[in-house]
């Protein structure tokens, strides 16, 4: 007898009885639905969180900065910092590799008048790469660039809603000077003037971001981005001081981030001094998100193996209703090997069943899971896109394929561990003792 008609008879024993077999599955349903859902859950969270960092801020970005060896040494000696000339020659050297390298200074807060009104803007000093890192997009003008830095030129880069607002919505503002009275976290107030060279678009997700979804569009503070030059003479930081303790660099498309920082680390560790107590560190926005999926794949791993323990009752509650059907189907088996079947026949005949039953609720438990784990993310995404303050989010369903295979694989393999022993036990049957089974 071969595999089709192994299967035809097993098809037909599940739909003779039923009842039975949805409660000999129901196990294999729960176990395998509890993993999917889980599963789902655990991937969709992943893509939500990946997501919503490449919606809001470019992932090929760089940290580094100088750690001490020692805390005896990061108390004695002078830190290694970045200025805005070593850093500037870095970008010249590394050439494609490097499409912007930032430093970056907070003066305080401005406010612009016009009229009887104002508007609240949140000064940024930076090198340059300011829109590129944020995934702003550039309206008109450009972007704030070393050179203006370096030529000490007071510009800067303001929003669509800025201009909106607060320049009563020109057609072309570039090249108009505006003031702002800016307050640092000191308390001291000083006046920053600056003639606009750029608009960046303003969107909905980086209002969201900052805690301001629910401010009407006219209140919404925004950033105006200075040249980091500026925004040191306006915070008063003498020239020696004029360094930051952190580099944030944003990878050129299609470079490889391990080998890039690599390099860069071979590049700084050649300039410093050779009895300097520092080494340099690196972080790349990529690896922290590698970092949090490998968590959340390990925590969706150990929950799924727990409830995946609900499998082994499902099996036992197989192999019960193998060996109930073994008895009754004792008269049959003696007349099939009164007829001549053999032993592998007959065992093959009755694990066939088993791994039908197991693998039909593996299928139905794959499909409760999906469905489970959709709905859950799909509540999620519209109470996400409900909450202003968290409207942000990317929220994305994403179905485990590799999961939903394994559990179909492990649910076949539970119906030939806990199916073999009733198969076996079938097989062992004596002809003369099973015809005369009553």
């Amino acid at each position: 007898m071969n595999f089709t008609e192994n299967l035809r008879l097993a098809w037909s024993c599940v739909r003779s009885n039923k009842m039975r077999s949805i409660l000999t599955m129901l196990g294999i349903i729960i176990g395998i639905s509890a993993v999917i859902t889980i599963s789902t859950l655990g991937s969709s969270l992943r893509q939500t969180i990946s997501g919503t960092y490449s919606d809001m801020m470019s992932t090929n970005q760089l940290a580094m900065m100088w750690i001490a060896t020692s805390e005896e040494d990061a108390n004695e000696l002078e830190p290694c910092r970045f200025d805005l000339e070593t850093t500037y020659k870095f970008k010249e050297a590394f050439g494609g590799q490097v499409s912007s390298v930032l430093l970056d200074a907070y003066p305080g807060a401005g406010v612009y008048h016009y009229g009887d009104e104002e508007k609240m803007v949140n000064l940024v000093g930076q090198s340059e790469g300011y829109t590129e890192t944020n995934k702003y997009d550039i309206l008109l003008g450009r972007d704030i660039e070393y050179q203006d830095s370096f030529e000490h030129r007071k510009v800067c880069v303001v929003s669509d809603n800025f201009v909106k607002y607060a320049l009563g919505d020109v057609s072309n503002p570039i090249g108009t000077r505006v003031e702002f009275d800016v307050t640092d976290n000191s308390g001291n107030s000083y006046i920053a003037s600056a003639y606009i060279i750029g608009v960046y678009k303003l969107s909905e997700k980086q209002s969201s971001l900052t805690g301001q979804a629910k401010v009407s569009d006219k209140e919404k503070v925004t950033d105006a981005i200075i040249p980091i030059s500026y925004a040191w003479e306006l915070m008063g930081t003498p020239e020696a001081y004029q360094k930051n303790d952190v580099l944030y660099i944003n990878a050129a498309s299609g470079v490889d981030s391990k080998t890039l920082m690599d390099n860069i680390t071979k590049y700084f560790e050649s300039m410093k001094e050779p009895s300097s107590s520092y080494f340099l560190l690196i972080q790349s926005l990529e690896q922290q998100l590698k970092m949090i999926s490998r968590v959340l794949d390990v925590v969706t791993i150990v929950i799924s193996i727990i409830a995946a323990i609900s499998l082994i009752v499902g099996g036992i509650g197989v192999m019960n209703i193998m060996l109930v059907s073994v008895v009754e189907r004792t008269k049959e088996i003696g007349i099939r090997k009164a007829l001549g079947a053999k032993n592998k026949v007959i065992e093959s005949q009755f694990l066939v069943e088993s791994v039908l039953i197991c693998a039909i609720g593996g299928i139905m438990g794959i499909l409760l899971g999906l469905l489970n784990g959709g709905i859950i993310a799909l509540v999620a995404k519209f109470i996400v896109s409900r909450l202003e303050d968290f409207s942000f989010l990317s929220v994305n369903v994403s179905p485990p394929v590799m999961m939903i295979i394994i559990s179909f694989l492990f649910s076949t393999l539970v119906g030939i561990v806990f199916g073999l022993y009733p198969a076996r036990r079938a097989a062992r049957l004596s002809p003369i003792d099973a015809l005369r089974y009553e």
